[in-house]
């Protein structure tokens, strides 16, 4: 049996930058923060960030917490193990104190990240032209707004794996609970019949669209639907005055070649993004020693 290895040239030949000037710290953004909510979990706003708490009961308390520069919040929990996790937003900051408890753990994470200026088409890979002037030729094909139960309906029989599928869905409509008036969904239909769907989240106050979910059926893949839904995007981006599109998680510049993310950081390669670099997490974990001593008295007791 022969291995074969898939062509990663053109994911070599993304410019990685750490940060992309002018980008702003995505992740600390608390509009972003706020579709992390759920029972049990709820987010604290900084001045400079966020903290979500990822896990909480009397025994280990995790709290993820995320900032737009190196003053992280001292954050305090009653359980017996408290995980602080911290995300920065540069490798290139002088920390504070605090912060430099904080040790390093965890792989850096990419992002595709698109600069959406006039003529931005201009500066795509020669087959995304290609397939854009298919698009325009299509007279069958034809892109408009849309609604989630539409989007819904293709999803089932969409290329994405079908263990995603919920996950993007729960993305999607998380958003859509927390800025119902900032999410749009973008569908392409043929002979009126709808054949791939793109949702997308606008945060104007970092002047960011972000991908939240893609799908298409098989004759939408053939007609090029999502590359007329990219440009949809990239245009909605220029209407709204949002200077950066955000296309999600793209493999590093040297991935482990059965990487199942490789496919689809191959196709955002096309619209001439930037592999934004952000750093790993960081950790400080504690010990509530009072609590500890509780218990072994207790244990003592019996």
């Amino acid at each position: 049996m022969r291995l074969r290895f898939p062509d990663l040239t053109r994911i070599r030949l993304v410019r990685d930058v750490c940060p992309l000037p002018g980008f702003p710290s995505h992740d600390a953004t608390v509009w972003k923060g706020v579709t992390a909510k759920s029972p049990g979990a709820p987010v604290m706003e900084h001045e400079n960030g966020y903290t979500v708490t990822d896990f909480r009961n009397r025994f280990i308390t995790w709290h993820r917490t995320f900032t737009q520069d190196y003053e992280v919040p001292e954050l305090t929990a009653k359980s017996f193990i408290h995980v602080h996790e911290w995300i920065p937003p540069t490798h290139s900051s002088t920390p504070s104190s605090y912060a430099e408890s904080f040790k390093r753990f965890g792989m850096d994470h990419h992002e595709a990240i698109a600069v959406v200026e006039l003529g931005f088409e201009t500066r795509w890979s020669t087959q995304a032209k290609r397939h854009l002037a298919n698009t325009r030729k299509n007279k069958n094909l034809a892109v408009r707004f849309g609604t989630m139960d539409e989007a819904k309906k293709i999803v089932p029989k969409s290329q994405v794996p079908k263990n995603l599928h919920d996950t993007f869905l729960a993305l999607s409509e998380r958003h859509i609970k927390a800025h119902p008036a900032d999410v749009e969904i973008l569908i392409a239909t043929l002979n009126d019949a709808p054949v791939a769907a793109f949702v997308a989240a606008h945060c104007h106050a970092g002047s960011e669209s972000s991908y939240l979910m893609g799908c298409f059926v098989p004759e939408g893949g053939k007609a090029h639907a999502m590359v007329a839904l990219v440009k949809f995007w990239f245009d909605r981006c220029l209407t709204l005055s949002i200077r950066h599109a955000n296309f999600g998680d793209i493999v590093g510049p040297h991935p482990f070649p059965f990487n199942s993310f490789i496919g689809y950081s191959i196709f955002k390669t096309h619209f001439n993004i930037h592999r934004v670099w952000m750093p790993g997490s960081r950790w400080r974990i504690r010990l509530h020693f009072s609590l500890l001593r509780v218990i072994q008295r207790t244990k003592n007791e019996w």
